[in-house]
């Protein structure tokens, strides 16, 4: 269920891209939206004096203010939704953001994945990206586009893709993602990505798996076939259980070397709304979706993305 919706602005134009789905979601789910911007106190300057530049930093404040309460109204006028506002104080702008979900027990967060604000380019290469790895709820990612946002516009998240690699932490995003399909009655397609048994890479230069001999042709062909049976099997195990709940599911088994790839060419096939992803939350080699496939859907897709990070 969800109750409250977090939208993070930077004062940008491109940040305010979130603010019609959020606005959606909290219109089908009868939830408060929370429009929330972070105040970086201004460096001292010493030339000029501590007086002025407490003065400077206050009127920065009630700018930043001015602005949060610009926007609650602007959404109010194009959504029946109650709006809350605030101003966080803090430098480190995840560490208040975290806080304030915490605090406020926000059910979903929903953001830009890049402003440009005073700071340029930063919520994907920082914040949004360091969100989706740390905050144990979900987090949806939205890819702006050039120019001023349409409130009026009410998007609807009626096909959702659900990319999955066999594992039950792959799984935990299921029900986020039904949580907010119920809303719009959404159809459901699971992906299961194969990867090619024997890569273009894998053989020695100059040669193609053509030029393999008959038995090993029929090896990995045999492999083949059972990689794509398993998967077959393992998403049809997922779907019948989705199907039993009176959802509307597809299973789908793309045979490519990169997964994001797949992923977004049945996306796209299937018109989605929305790709829900599950991440470990981890740097490095170890973090599963948003080290590498997730952030390269982030990236690469046109349609919001949806990370969800355990508790546990």
């Amino acid at each position: 269920m969800i109750r409250t919706i977090l939208v993070p602005l930077d004062g940008s134009e491109f940040g305010e891209h979130a603010l019609p789905v959020a606005a959606s979601l909290a219109r089908k789910a009868g939830a408060m939206l929370h429009l929330v911007h972070v105040h970086q106190p201004s460096p001292p300057v010493t030339a000029v004096g501590l007086e002025f530049v407490d003065l400077f930093d206050l009127h920065l404040q009630q700018d930043e203010q001015a602005y949060l309460s610009d926007c609650g109204r602007r959404v109010r006028e194009a959504y029946p939704v109650p709006t809350h506002t605030a101003l966080l104080p803090n430098n480190d702008v995840v560490h208040a953001l975290r806080d304030y979900a915490e605090k406020e027990s926000i059910d979903l967060v929903v953001m830009a994945t890049h402003g440009r604000g005073t700071l340029g380019r930063w919520w994907l290469g920082a914040v949004a990206d360091e969100l989706a790895r740390t905050m144990t709820r979900p987090v949806m990612m939205i890819r702006p586009e050039e120019g001023k946002t349409d409130l009026l516009l009410q998007p609807e998240l009626k096909s959702i893709v659900i990319p999955l690699d066999g594992t039950p932490l792959a799984e935990k995003v299921i029900e986020p993602a039904i949580a907010l399909g119920s809303m719009f009655s959404a159809t459901y397609s699971l992906v299961r990505a194969v990867s090619p048994v024997v890569r273009s890479s894998y053989l020695p230069e100059g040669t193609t798996i053509h030029g393999l001999t008959e038995s090993v042709l029929e090896q990995i062909s045999t492999m083949q076939r059972k990689a794509e049976k398993d998967a077959r099997d393992y998403l049809g195990g997922i779907a019948k259980k989705m199907s039993d709940r009176g959802l509307g599911v597809t299973a789908h088994v793309p045979i490519e070397e990169e997964p994001s790839d797949a992923i977004l060419a049945v996306a796209k096939e299937r018109r989605a709304d929305l790709i829900a992803m599950e991440t470990h939350g981890r740097r490095g080699l170890s973090r599963f979706f948003m080290g590498s496939v997730a952030d390269k859907v982030v990236r690469g897709g046109g349609v919001p993305v949806l990370l969800n990070r355990p508790a546990s």
